[in-house]
């Protein structure tokens, strides 16, 4: 699964979930600059999403293209089965087969466990576990035909095992959330233990701190917005990500890794989104 160039993943097919805008948007631009052609999936693909959060496909191609990558939007809507299907098909038809699967959107629900109602509840299940489970059925019989692959499950703090007694504060009002990210935590586990013979790679990974993206710029106040303390930047994301997706069966796999950790216990530095340039971070 070796290329032998010089870019890590020159020859490769990335399918990036969530990619509008964000975390999905700075992995595919690092992932096209590395020589990955890159496959784009959101419902965003012309205008953002509810008109409200900026970001769409469009915008994302256009910067990957600047940057002298490559890639090709798909509007997909992950919590429709045939959605999922056709957008798969028409990449391994556009594109050929996929090597790596990043499956990075997600959709959340805050409020106390006794309103949370049903149809809630399979909103988020769905786009947080069931869509990644049926992109990994869906993908992984070529990647083992092929003789490997990568698939990598973006997560969350708030899939992570309490290791404190309660009460926790971290965990309120984060039921839905947490049990579908800790639900995909599992997956990614089952997933580099049973095809570890077919070298598949499998991990998923987290933020450390908030990752300052559109869609989290909304939820904060003005007064957390400036605190740097609590922020990483979103390049320390793609970094790992990229570390994440060039390991072996025998190196990264099967864990839970947090972005800026990972990176420090790597020795590796932050670059930024094009590789060009070491990202200073203070």
């Amino acid at each position: 699964m070796n290329s032998g160039s010089a870019r890590p993943l020159e020859g490769r097919v990335a399918l990036v979930t969530g990619a509008s805008r964000g975390i999905g948007a700075a992995i595919a631009k690092r992932f096209a600059c590395e020589g990955a052609v890159v496959a784009l999936g959101a419902r965003s693909l012309d205008h953002p999403a509810q008109g409200v959060v900026p970001g769409t496909l469009r915008e994302t191609v256009a910067d990957i293209e600047a940057a002298g990558g490559h890639a090709v939007p798909y509007r997909l809507d992950l919590t429709s089965p045939e959605s999922r299907a056709a957008v798969l098909d028409c990449v391994v038809a556009d594109l050929g087969p996929v090597d790596i699967l990043v499956n990075n959107a997600a959709t959340a629900v805050f409020m106390p466990f006794t309103e949370i109602t049903e149809k809630r509840l399979r909103l988020v299940t769905t786009v947080n576990y069931l869509a990644p489970f049926d992109l990994c059925q869906r993908v992984i019989p070529t990647m083992r035909a092929r003789g490997g692959g990568w698939v990598l499950n973006i997560s969350s703090y708030a899939g992570d095992i309490p290791t404190t007694p309660p009460p926790d504060p971290t965990y309120h009002f984060q039921t839905a959330y947490g049990s579908a990210k800790s639900a995909l935590n599992r997956l990614t586990e089952a997933l580099a233990s049973e095809f570890y013979a077919d070298s598949i790679v499998a991990n998923t990974l987290a933020p450390v701190k908030a990752v300052l993206t559109e869609g989290v710029k909304v939820t904060l106040t003005e007064e957390t917005l400036s605190d740097t303390s609590i922020l990483e930047p979103v390049e320390a994301m793609a970094e790992a990500a990229l570390a994440l997706c060039t390991s072996d069966r025998d190196g990264l796999n099967g864990g839970m890794y947090k972005s800026l950790t990972l990176l420090e216990q790597l020795g590796r530095t932050i670059r930024t989104m094009d590789g060009k340039t070491l990202l200073e971070v203070s």
